[in-house]
């Protein structure tokens, strides 16, 4: 009988941007053989990366997400607000504990530091997402899929994006996106609607979103794009929300 690889690949095309979607088999499988709660949502998991590594479904999706007409969930971004107001908004949602902040001792970060140090060794430049994105799927155990295509179709539109880490810990799968920029407040509703997404196509009961760089990590709801976040744009007269239309 054939071992079954570790590793599993597919190319994907966005909009001419190329995304390498690698899956963790061992670190997937060792997941879902321990008793727990939420194995059958693990297991859902597990058929959708098959299905996404089939050449004719990658290739039908490869049409969707390559249509210049339909939007990225990577274009939500809030803006319109003061940076003075970014920051007393943001301390706010840590103090009232909407938001997890996280220092530089958060694993992820730590993994970011690591490869960091690994390209000044090394003398190359600045990483970017694929090799932080590589060295954390195969070290880090909870880690079991990056650059994972997601989409939603409303109305004849398709949203469509990629995720950069999907984690499973515990009884809670993770959505993570690596923001080197730092600004996470900023990119929060892109990071969010790839929760909302994944929770909502697999009828998830426990998905959490992170926000991460080298520095710094945040840890909170996808709920929050539709509850907090919501009424504060609102409060400060921001009507360029275009996420909504899809939550």
């Amino acid at each position: 009988m054939l071992k079954k690889p570790s590793f599993y690949h597919q190319k994907f095309y966005h909009q001419r941007i190329r995304y390498s979607f690698s899956w963790n088999y061992k670190h997937h499988i060792n997941k879902i053989s321990i008793l727990n709660p939420r194995l059958y949502e693990f297991k859902k998991l597990e058929t959708y990366f098959k299905r996404i590594l089939n050449d004719n479904y990658a290739k039908n999706m490869n049409n969707i997400f390559n249509s210049k007409q339909y939007p990225r969930v990577s274009q939500f971004k809030i803006s319109g607000l003061k940076s003075a107001f970014i920051k007393s908004f943001s301390k706010k949602l840590i103090q009232t504990k909407k938001i997890k902040k996280l220092n530089s001792e958060s694993k992820l970060s730590k993994y970011a530091q690591a490869v960091y140090e690994n390209f000044i060794k090394e003398k190359k430049n600045i990483p970017g997402h694929d090799p932080i994105l590589k060295y954390i799927l195969i070290r880090d155990k909870d880690s079991i899929a990056k650059e994972v295509p997601i989409w939603k179709k409303k109305q004849n539109i398709y949203l469509t994006g990629h995720i950069d880490l999907i984690q499973i810990e515990n009884d809670t799968i993770k959505v993570i996106d690596y923001k080197p920029e730092g600004n996470f407040l900023l990119s929060l509703p892109q990071v969010a609607m790839y929760g909302f997404l994944i929770k909502s196509k697999f009828n998830f009961n426990e998905v959490k979103c992170i926000s991460f760089n080298k520095e710094n990590a945040w840890e909170y709801e996808p709920d929050i794009l539709y509850t907090e976040i919501k009424e504060y744009l609102i409060s400060q007269h921001i009507t360029k929300r275009p996420w909504e239309r899809f939550i």
